[in-house]
């Protein structure tokens, strides 16, 4: 097993050095590579916290690695939202995430869902994307307290590098990278177990065209196929109809369908898990890759002769990239429990609410679903977002302070663009009061400023309020 990173790796992913005061690192100029916010991942909660920040009055560069903004929206396909909502359907999101979906809707394309971010970060001028462009190093000075990201340099796929510099730093990457390349603590899958550091199953999306929408809609019979449903632009469940599924490898489970409608005829499917995946290792997210492309057709004859509306359907096209669910969780001055989320915890820290099940994907072919689908409304809390030791940096991402168990709710994506709004705000407000992120938490006062601030932008941070209503409710049943 590999044991927990610990500060130390930092001397060999990142340069240290002593430390200048922070006001004087927060001095900046109007050159993108020296805002006063860098944002690191080109992902909705990357999204969100450039916007947070701007409209705050912050200057942010926003590093997508893609040349797209989007993540796994545009790069894996995954059309549909997880939504948190309350009891009755009601959401308890609010804030970025509601103008997000007021522009998208409940189902959407990759090529919507980029060009609504696009549009929503091209309003702000105060932000400035740099497209293609993964993190490659981190430079961290040294402090008193432990250390602090100076610069974050990237290598587009030309090769060309460049840096940016900046006194905050917010990684939106969904594995924490620049928290990793910064000598960050974390676990990786399910170390925290102390059984291994397996990770939750991958999943390759793809479309299947050929589809009668309105036959397969109009079809669903929970007492044949068990819970689940079907609207116009989604279908889910189907558990009970996939147990007489026989996957052609063991390491490929398919126990349920979630669908999506594209357009005409067309569908997308999440439904094929590949265990056994190290979701950091490109050669193992090929085989993945492989593995599904080779399941796929033999899922498609199974539902033209099984599915009602699937008696023409053929297979389409495959993502772009698989859809990992787990890799690293960093260790950060607070870390979410699976506690937390069943028994609907809501910290006087908190800076949103959750309320997505326990939805853990298997990590072995064997396990069994170990927590009933049911939501409980939570709070997420402003410590799981900043790394232990590491003053300036924010976590808005799947990679935040989390069990492995707990992040089985608190990876989906409109809850990492909570954290991402939040981490917006809290930048504003560290510049303003000349702290850093881990003397803002540490102080009562400020936190309760920044939650203040939250509210007046939309979001809900304390007590569940009933919101606006987003989409149908679905009861509990979790689609990612």
């Amino acid at each position: 097993m590999n044991p927990i990173k610990t500060l130390a790796i930092a001397v060999t992913c990142a340069a240290i050095i002593v430390s200048a005061p922070l006001a004087a690192r927060a001095q900046s100029s109007d050159d993108p590579a020296h805002p006063d916010l860098l944002v690191v991942g080109g992902t909705p909660a990357g999204v969100a916290a450039a916007i947070a920040a701007a409209r705050r009055g912050e200057r942010v560069t926003l590093a997508s690695a893609n040349d797209d903004l989007g993540g796994v929206l545009t790069d894996a396909m995954m059309d549909q939202w997880d939504l948190n909502v309350g009891p009755d359907g009601e959401s308890v999101e609010r804030g970025i995430f509601s103008e997000i979906f007021s522009r998208l809707g409940d189902a959407f394309t990759p090529e919507a869902a980029a060009r609504a971010l696009a549009a929503m970060v091209a309003a702000e001028p105060r932000i400035t994307v740099w497209y293609d462009d993964p993190p490659t190093s981190v430079e961290a000075h040294r402090t008193k307290d432990g250390l602090a990201v100076r610069s974050v340099t990237f290598r587009s796929s030309s090769g060309q590098e460049l840096s940016a510099v900046a006194p905050f730093v917010v990684d939106a990457t969904d594995d924490g990278d620049v928290a990793a390349l910064a000598g960050a603590r974390y676990d990786l899958g399910r170390q925290d177990t102390g059984l291994d550091e397996r990770m939750q199953a991958v999943t390759l999306m793809f479309t299947i065209d050929g589809v009668d929408w309105a036959a397969l809609m109009s079809s669903y019979d929970e007492k044949r196929y068990g819970p689940g449903g079907a609207t116009d632009r989604t279908a889910w469940g189907y558990a009970d109809l996939m147990q007489r599924y026989k996957a052609l490898d063991s390491s490929v489970l398919v126990r349920d369908l979630n669908l999506g409608h594209v357009s005409n005829d067309a569908v997308t499917v999440n439904a094929i898990d590949v265990v056994g995946i190290d979701g950091l290792d490109p050669s193992q997210l090929a085989r993945a890759r492989q593995e599904t492309m080779d399941e796929a057709p033999h899922l498609v004859e199974f539902l033209r002769t099984k599915l009602h509306g699937f008696e023409h359907a053929r297979l389409g096209a495959f993502a772009p990239a698989v859809y990992v669910r787990e890799t690293r969780h960093v260790a950060g001055l607070e870390r979410l429990t699976a506690t937390d989320v069943w028994s609907g915890n809501i910290p006087s820290n908190s800076i949103g609410l959750a309320s997505y099940p326990l939805d853990v994907h298997p990590v072995d072919a064997t396990d069994e679903p170990a927590y009933a689908p049911v939501r409980h409304v939570y709070g997420l809390p402003f410590g799981v977002m900043v790394p232990a030791g590491i003053d300036n940096l924010l976590i808005a991402s799947p990679a935040i302070s989390a069990t492995h168990v707990a992040a089985g709710s608190a990876r989906i994506i409109p809850t990492t663009i909570e954290e991402g709004e939040a981490a917006g705000a809290a930048s504003a407000l560290a510049r303003g009061e000349r702290v850093d992120f881990a003397q803002l938490a540490s102080q009562t006062e400020l936190v309760a400023d920044l939650r203040e601030d939250l509210a007046e932008h939309g979001a809900i941070v304390g007590s569940p309020e009933r919101g606006e209503k987003l989409a149908l409710a679905r009861g509990s049943n979790p689609r990612s």
